[in-house]
């Protein structure tokens, strides 16, 4: 049951760094939220008003505190675990729809950050001039087939496009690479596939009744499910497959995420009415359930389940794109691709080598490429492999075509650890 609890003015409700376990809405006096910017290293501070829920989203995503609460003045606030948050406001419509709004537009703020890091030019370029960048980007990046079906998107997304003849060479140049290259699957995980998480397994079972039949749609290894820049008509719900999410930054696909089974996307247009922000591409063969987005209210708003489902993903999202521009802000590039291991790692989406789960083994092994480790580090293939290189040769790393194994993900840990701790003493 919530609970209703006194502070006086100066204690401190939770700290940075914290185990999030409790949820928390302001009923009197005022609450202050401190937290120190990951860029410019400056201290940002936020008052929370009277009714406002906050330690929310730590609490959704099951990760630690990003900053520190302090009651400013003395004050009483309603605590809550997950399982009551859950209870008492799964259901009601105008806060879900309210929380999907705040939330979509602190995911958006965060993108908007990492691309003002990286200098990304939002050049004054048509939608299908847009478009045919990402199909360049696949075709550079050798992902022939999903650079063909891009080009095929441009065709049916848009009548006329004033590129035509450059969208038609390009894929007529995807059609020959095709034609000259043996086919492979690129399923992300193999057959090493991480625990899904519990709602996700609920949401699963339940989306699959047979009344959910005529959504099924099936798509190919490389097929771009959604395509950045274009018009939202619909959104997802995976029941097999992986897909990833990519972003066009500054000449390159970045990636920006994997999503696997239970999991919803394409939504976040939707709930702010703008174009895709991101393309999806299927990793593998994929089976999703399409919705239109006349479809939203139904299966996700009115469907507590399915409504909380969103709010964590969401959520997950938002902790996820400020941890990817953390990495990005470390000029160290040896350090940063450390960095990336251990943020897989915390996501749940290493494998542990060892059979016996209860065991204390510190060997992980990553379904990463080289070609990931260069889009998560923003940097080129080349620099990527060596620096990977620099742990192989110290026999901390094992690299192989479609994965990695960590001999010991503390090593990384140590590597990540060592460097902030140099900053800190720099710094005073």
């Amino acid at each position: 049951m919530p609970k209703i609890v006194p502070y006086s003015k100066g204690s401190v409700i939770f700290f940075e760094g914290d185990k999030a376990d409790k949820i928390f809405i302001l009923q009197a006096g005022s609450v202050l939220l401190t937290k120190t910017d990951i860029v410019t290293h400056e201290t940002i501070k936020e008052t929370i008003s009277v009714g406002q829920f906050f330690g929310l989203k730590s609490v959704l995503a099951r990760r630690f505190r990003i900053e520190t609460a302090t009651a400013a003045s003395d004050c009483q606030v309603v605590m809550l675990t997950l399982q009551e948050f859950e209870k008492n406001f799964s259901t009601n419509k105008a806060i879900i729809s309210k929380m999907f709004g705040v939330f979509t537009k602190t995911l958006i703020e965060w993108q908007e950050k990492t691309e003002h890091f990286l200098k990304h030019e939002n050049k004054d370029l048509s939608r299908e001039e847009q478009m045919e960048l990402v199909a360049k980007c696949l075709f550079d990046d050798e992902r022939y087939f999903s650079a063909k079906n891009q080009c095929e998107k441009i065709f049916r997304d848009i009548k006329e496009p004033c590129n035509k003849a450059s969208v038609d060479s390009l894929l007529a140049q995807s059609n020959e690479k095709l034609s000259q290259q043996e086919k492979v699957e690129s399923s992300f995980w193999g057959t090493d596939k991480p625990p899904i998480a519990d709602f996700s397994v609920a949401l699963l079972k339940q989306f699959s009744l047979p009344i959910f039949e005529r959504f099924k749609k099936n798509f190919a290894d490389g097929e771009v499910i959604i395509s950045e820049f274009t018009k939202v008509k619909s959104f997802y719900f995976i029941l097999d497959g992986e897909v990833s999410v990519e972003k066009y930054v500054n000449g390159k696909l970045m990636l920006y995420g994997m999503i696997g089974p239970g999991e919803f996307f394409g939504e976040l247009e939707l709930i702010e009415e703008m174009p895709r922000n991101a393309s999806c591409i299927a990793r593998g063969n994929v089976t999703c359930l399409k919705f239109g987005k006349e479809n939203f209210k139904s299966v996700v708003v009115e469907n507590g389940f399915a409504a909380m489902s969103i709010l964590k993903t969401l959520s997950s999202k938002v902790y996820s794109q400020r941890r990817a521009l953390k990495i990005l802000c470390i000029k160290d590039l040896n350090v940063r691709v450390a960095d990336i291991f251990l943020m897989y790692d915390e996501d749940g989406l290493s494998i542990n080598t060892d059979a016996d789960a209860s065991s204390e083994n510190l060997e992980r092994k990553f379904y990463l490429t080289v070609s990931d480790i260069a889009e998560w580090a923003d940097i080129s293939v080349n620099e990527a492999r060596d620096e990977l290189n620099k742990f192989a040769s110290k026999n901390k790393l094992a690299i192989y075509d479609k994965y990695m194994i960590v001999s010991n993900i503390m090593d990384m840990k140590r590597t990540v650890d060592s460097y902030y701790a140099n900053l800190d003493e720099t710094s005073k």
